[in-house]
């Protein structure tokens, strides 16, 4: 087949650019000729696609009349003019949608900047979504979001994958130190107000010996406003803010700490939660991301959104001995192996545009 996949910016910590990249990546090894659209091919230190996935730019897409017609067209963004002119290029060339909303429909999403969201929805967003011959959702409570807001497409369900290392050894550490780490974009959406609020609320004799650890990219200043919460709540000297980490660094972090937390007020899958999983971590994650899976397979703790459960949760977790959360990280590294894999995702994916095809 031939596939166009398109994303405005291809920034490596993201989530939609982990999924968008490691799909284009399968499908050109399968043998499919992939097209990957973005706003600026040359932009530095972009996600590495395989070599045979062909990357240009939006406009050049959009340029091309009908010189390039794909067999099916997967977008990864909405809210953008630019996608609409791609939609409406795509009517004319007759050339099937699959979308991928990316958690953007959530109800906290909808809420968030709802002054600029709603206007555009209006005016051309939920016309163009509901053209698309299928919606990917990477978990059923997106599509319960699709529902929620009137989008009737069908819907292909398949998660975000991950790619299966060992741990990385011999990782140094302070002897007797623990490490409870978050991995993500550091924005308010992430919940890390929450998880400042719950660390203040533990008793010293519990967390002591632990720290913390914010990897991620800020957004917003976010990081400012965080660190000056950790002064007021007394407790600066036991989060450090390291800023976003790639390959082999994030590996280290993951394979140094000992316990994964991801207080996040919505999320349409949550990807680091099975990198955190891969790499033998038990997991605390709240119910604004669909990991209810976590607590069937014992592996970690699906909890409410809010200071109160996290500080219940967090006394429970930091006083496991170390055997028992081991045995909780084995239970999830097994849940990946089994489930999770970019190859699956691959063929599921390729499942869909056969579909859309038809």
């Amino acid at each position: 087949m031939k596939i166009l996949h398109v994303i405005t910016g291809f920034g490596k910590a993201a989530g939609t650019t982990v999924f968008c990249g490691e799909v284009c990546s399968g499908l050109a090894a399968s043998g499919h000729d992939v097209t990957l659209a973005i706003l600026d091919p040359s932009e530095p230190g972009r996600y590495q696609v395989d070599r045979r996935v062909h990357v240009v730019s939006i406009e050049s897409i959009l340029s091309s009349c009908n010189d390039y017609v794909p067999d099916v067209a997967h977008f990864h963004v909405i809210w953008l003019p630019i996608m609409h002119k791609l939609c409406n290029w795509a009517r004319r060339s007759n050339v099937p949608i699959v979308w991928s909303p990316h958690g953007t429909l959530t109800p906290w999403a909808m809420k968030y900047h709802w002054w600029k969201k709603w206007p555009i929805w209006w005016l051309f967003q939920k016309r163009d979504l509901s053209y698309a011959k299928c919606l990917h959702a990477t978990a059923q409570s997106e599509v319960e979001d699709f529902r929620r807001m009137g989008l009737k497409n069908p819907v292909c369900l398949a998660p975000l994958g991950v790619k299966i290392n060992g741990r990385v050894e011999h990782v140094e550490r302070v002897e007797g130190e623990k490490v409870l780490l978050f991995v993500s974009r550091v924005q308010k959406k992430k919940g890390v107000v929450n998880l400042v609020n719950a660390w203040a609320a533990l008793p010293q004799e519990i967390k002591q010996g632990w720290k913390v650890r914010i990897v991620g990219p800020d957004q917003e200043n976010h990081t400012a406003e965080l660190k000056s919460l950790c002064n007021e709540r007394g407790v600066r000297q036991d989060f450090e803010f390291v800023g976003p980490k790639f390959a082999d660094e994030l590996q280290r972090e993951y394979a140094s700490a000992d316990l994964f937390v991801l207080p996040t007020h919505s999320e349409n899958f949550g990807s680091v939660v099975i990198e955190a999983l891969a790499h033998s971590l038990p997991v605390i994650t709240t119910k604004g991301a669909p990991w209810a899976e976590i607590e069937t397979a014992h592996c970690g703790w699906w909890i409410d959104i809010g200071v109160e459960p996290l500080v219940k949760t967090l006394r429970l977790a930091l006083l496991l001995e170390d055997k028992e959360r081991h045995e909780m990280g084995q239970r999830g590294r097994r849940l990946v192996e089994k489930k999770y894999t970019w190859s699956a995702v691959v063929k599921l994916m390729e499942r869909a545009y056969e579909r859309v095809r038809k």
